[in-house]
Formats: C-alpha cells, structure tokens, sequence
C-alpha cells in the first residue's frame, strides 16, 4: 500500500503566500529600476544615468495626414532652457533649470537653491522630416510640429 499525503489547508496557504512574497519583490524591483517596465518594453536601467534624477513631462502625441503633433507640459520652464533633439523616429526633450536665492542678515547668509528638470523621449508613430520641425513654447506648454516624411509610393510599370 502506498501512503499519500493528502495536501491540506496549510499547505497550500503557505504555498500562495510564498508565491504574493515573489510578485511583491518582483515589483519593488521593477520599481526601483531592476527590471522590467510593463508596457514600455525597456528597462530602467536604458536611460541615460544622467537624467534619472528628472521627472516625466506629461505628454501627448496625436497623428494626422501630414504631421505628427507632440505636446509637453514644462510648468516653470524658461523657453531657453529646453532643449530638443529630433530623429526620424524619435523626439527628445529635455529642460533643466536651476534658481538660487541668497539672502544676507545679521545672523549670517541663508542661500536657497532650487531646480526643475524634465526629461522624456517619446517615440514616433511614423517617420519624420528632421529638418522642417518647428516647436512653439507659450504658458508651461511646448508643442513640437513634426512633418511625415511620405515615403515614395509604388508605382505600377507595364510589361511592353
């Protein structure tokens, strides 16, 4: 005769907690840059060090038959601050800006420094023209006009 151990209660408790215990640290390590971002495909550790420090601009990307608009909002940006770079596929903003303060008083100095910084790469749905993209700046919010670079259509050729 062969003894089975018939699984009980406990076991199968303890076998779910073990397995909520993986997914939690699971995704303390997602967070904290140590793995796998769901629905982004990458890892945190993709972005430049440099600018792990910086927030997320809140974006939207809209599409119509000519371009590609992109809007970010920058509160408390300077225009001059922002930097772009643009590829066929791709558009990178990132604006930084530093404000110190400094007030002297009979006790000593009391020196306050303060900084802003926006970073956030935002992949395209289409190829664009790199060199005809114009980006305005008004009230915290930078939209960024970028041409569709229409590809060639197939042209038909008859057999003579």
């Amino acid at each position: 005769m062969v003894w089975r151990r018939r699984r009980g209660f406990f076991d199968e408790f303890f076998e779910e907690m073990e397995r909520m215990l993986e997914d939690m640290l699971g995704r303390e390590r997602d967070f904290f840059g140590l793995g796998y971002v769901p629905g982004k495909g990458r890892r945190y550790g993709d972005v430049r060090e440099e600018f792990r420090e910086y927030r997320e601009a809140l974006t939207d990307v809209w599409e119509s038959d000519d371009e590609v608009v992109v809007t970010m909002e920058l509160p408390g940006v300077k225009k001059e601050d922002i930097k772009i770079n643009v590829t066929p596929r791709t558009l990178e903003v990132k604006a930084e800006q530093k404000e110190e303060s400094k007030e002297e008083t009979e006790g000593g100095v009391r020196i306050e420094r303060a900084y802003k910084g926006f970073y956030k790469i935002v992949d395209l749905p289409t190829e664009v023209k790199t060199d005809e993209v114009k980006a305005t700046y008004n009230n915290g919010v930078l939209e960024v006009r970028l041409p569709k670079a229409h590809k060639e259509k197939k042209k038909e050729i008859k057999v003579e």
